[in-house]
């Protein structure tokens, strides 16, 4: 870091302790308010669930009622508190925000003229070439700024604002004035500690920016030590054992430079965390929620993989792919030949896949891909790190060109190519997303391809050693049990799969190894709570964490109508953890949740869960231990009517293949010695499954 920006650093602290320092104190009171708010919070929910006496939990409820009203008093809200739950508050007043107009509520499908106006800006930000049009989109944010009356939106554009200015002139100082003076202007306590906080993010993105840099110049002298010493002829051993040990030295080098920079990545996302919300979903899922996206709903491989070959057909500049299974099938070899031929003519093609589940076909399909260019990182080399041999990466992208991206429950073989093609394809869901959103699906691409990067053991520069590649061709097994389900292909669901403009996404990632989060389980407790008539979660794999199944409850308890749909045991590819998640069906379904088990001639894989007519999710997540405790996963939640009613199409569709297990199952199961034991028993490696 200069001297002039350390000193100019230092004069910013200074400015901010004396000129905002009072303005401020009520944002960290509204954060400090919030956690505490959030801590007794949990603390009551586990007492609950561990059966406290009554006078314990009715203190423990007022305690929480008291930080409930100071947290909300401190963002000038007002709430009282239902009768019949007395830690559930019920806002009675909003405060007015600033002395400014209040944002207008327009009715559904109606937008103000001031949010159309902020829609094209976002339009421009979204833009795969927003970097060359970032003086136009500053001038467009000025001059709407000028004459924004709404709070919100107001709020919104002078964060976007600083964005876009420190991007286009790497000026700290620029972009710090921006957010200073809005800080300084607004009355809005909660506002002021979320500009605040991006100031910070600034911060630490300018500290990642020269950290990168730092790393790349060692990366690259790293590589080109490897290229000298890998030339040298053995016949000049002391030159060869001299080049071998100026590389080592490099490399050690290169692999502090990436522990550093790594840190101050870490550093960064926890600045983020500050800059959302206090108590919002946002906070609590990390996330945000990205307007003006287009959604193509793709039910089955039959559409999913006819659109991924052609969007990777169209390829001009990028086709970026992370999978944790790859086939080397027929469907494996066919999307082969259109990456290598692409990584062949310029496009720059990257493929991150699992180990565990790419470690027989290395020598195969995956040898193939790379020696025709495309560009491959294995995650979690599980030889490498046999303890960490559990811990999978599971999530699922598809981008092309940065404009589209496909995500959803789909990895790449027959078995989900075919789902409505022959009688044996698997049951999933993706979706196709363009608009504002697949930046956020990019920029989670680009930061497991630099972790893996980063951890590299060594670097030469060669991801491919032009080995020959072996024909192991493999063919997808049916499965055993196929006799005792309904015979015949899927359905064709949509014979032209259902496109919704205008619709609003967020996308969440959880990282339950790395950052001990579950973001898409708190997503759905959200959802869950905001429901009012009807919740239905499709999962392949079934095995509720008792935070789920509370929150399940809670909702039946309030009459909504929450109903599971997952494998019956011959439809499940993993029968065992079938077993595991029967011996959790008990309690649920005395709850009120009502079981449906699959009794298609296929495996279902689909993960996507409804929430009334507001919110779909579709991912890589299933209900189940893997993805709460063990998988990184992603799941992308579109909070739109349209869709909503499409999807609740096609679940009730899907529940008429399956069979609804009552109380009367479940007791049955229990009478038989056999079958509780089996339950039993796998349940003992739930983790597993």
């Amino acid at each position: 870091m200069s001297l002039n920006r350390t000193r100019f650093i230092a004069m910013a602290i200074v400015f901010f302790v004396l000129s905002f320092g009072c303005l401020n104190l009520s944002a960290e009171d509204s954060k400090a308010a919030f956690d505490r708010y959030q801590s007794l919070y949990k603390s009551y929910r586990e007492a609950v669930m561990n059966q406290t006496d009554r006078q314990t939990l009715e203190t423990m409820a007022a305690e929480l009622q008291a930080a409930s009203k100071n947290y909300y008093s401190s963002i000038g809200v007002k709430v009282t508190f239902d009768a019949e739950n007395p830690t559930k508050p019920i806002v009675t007043q909003q405060a007015s925000q600033d002395n400014q107009t209040a944002p207008s509520t327009a009715s559904a499908g109606q937008k103000s003229e001031l949010q159309k106006q902020y829609d094209q800006i976002l339009v421009a930000l979204g833009s795969p070439d927003r970097a060359s049009r970032y003086a136009a989109i500053q001038k467009q944010l000025e001059d709407f700024l000028k004459t924004c009356t709404d709070a919100e939106l107001q709020k919104e554009a002078v964060f976007q604002l600083a964005e876009v200015v420190y991007e286009r002139t790497a000026s700290l100082s620029e972009s710090q004035n921006i957010l200073l003076s809005y800080a300084k202007s607004t009355n809005n306590a909660e506002f002021r500690r979320q500009a605040m906080a991006r100031i910070r993010v600034l911060h630490r993105k300018a500290i990642v920016s020269q950290k990168r840099e730092e790393f790349k110049q060692v990366q690259q002298a790293t590589i080109a030590k490897w290229s000298k010493y890998s030339k040298t002829s053995w016949l000049a051993l002391p030159v060869k054992i001299w080049g071998l040990g100026n590389y080592a030295a490099n490399n050690l080098q290169r692999r502090i430079k990436g522990r550093a920079l790594d840190k101050a990545i870490e550093e960064y996302d926890l600045a983020v965390l500050d800059t959302y919300p206090a108590g919002s979903a946002d906070a609590l899922s990390r996330s945000r929620l990205v307007p003006l996206n287009t959604a193509k709903i793709m039910v089955n491989g039959r559409t999913s993989f006819h659109y991924r070959f052609e969007r990777a057909k169209q390829a001009t500049s990028s086709i970026y792919y992370q999978t944790l299974l790859y086939q080397d099938d027929e469907t494996g070899n066919r999307l082969a030949d259109i990456l290598i031929e692409k990584a062949q003519n310029g496009v720059d093609v990257k493929l991150i896949l699992d180990d565990f589940f790419s470690f027989n076909k290395k020598k195969g399909v995956i040898q193939r891909l790379r020696n025709g260019g495309v560009k491959v990182l294995i995650n979690n080399p599980v030889l490498k790190n046999l303890l960490k041999a559990n811990f999978r990466s599971h999530q699922k992208l598809f981008i092309v060109d940065e404009t589209v991206a496909i995500v959803g429950g789909m990895n790449t073989g027959d078995e989900y190519a075919k789902g409505e093609i022959t009688e044996y394809g698997w049951r999933d869901t993706d979706v196709e997303l363009q608009g504002p959103i697949v930046r956020e699906i990019i920029n989670l691409f680009e930061r497991n391809w630099e972790d893996l990067t980063l951890n590299k053991w060594n670097e030469t520069g060669e991801i491919s050693k032009y080995k020959k590649a072996k024909d192991i061709f493999t063919e997808f097994a049916p499965l055993k049990t196929v006799d005792k389900l309904i015979r015949g292909p899927i359905p064709v669901y949509f014979e032209q799969p259902p496109i919704f403009n205008d619709v609003n996404a967020r996308f969440v990632t959880t990282f339950p190894i790395d950052e001990q989060d579950d973001n898409v389980l708190d997503l759905l407790e959200v959802y869950l709570n905001r429901a009012k008539t009807e919740v239905i979660l499709e999962t392949g794999y079934f095995i509720p964490t008792e935070r789920l199944v509370t929150a399940m409850a809670e909702a039946c308890a309030r009459g909504v109508s929450v109903k599971i749909i997952t494998n019956s045991l011959d439809s499940n590819n993993h029968p065992n953890g079938g077993l595991a998640g029967r011996a959790t069906y008990e309690p649920v379904i005395r709850s009120g949740v009502r079981i449906f088990e699959w009794q298609g001639a296929q495996t279902l894989h689909s993960k996507v869960s409804l929430f009334d007519n507001f919110a779909v999710t579709i991912g890589a997540y299933n209900i189940n231990s893997r993805s709460h405790s063990s998988d990184s996963e992603d799941v992308i939640a579109l909070e739109d009517h349209r869709v909503a009613q499409a999807f609740k199409y096609v679940l009730n569709k899907d529940l008429s293949r399956c069979k609804e297990i009552t109380l009367n199952d479940v007791m049955s199961w229990n009478k038989d010695l056999m079958a509780k034991a089996k339950m039993k028993f796998f349940s003992l490696f739930k983790a597993m499954f």
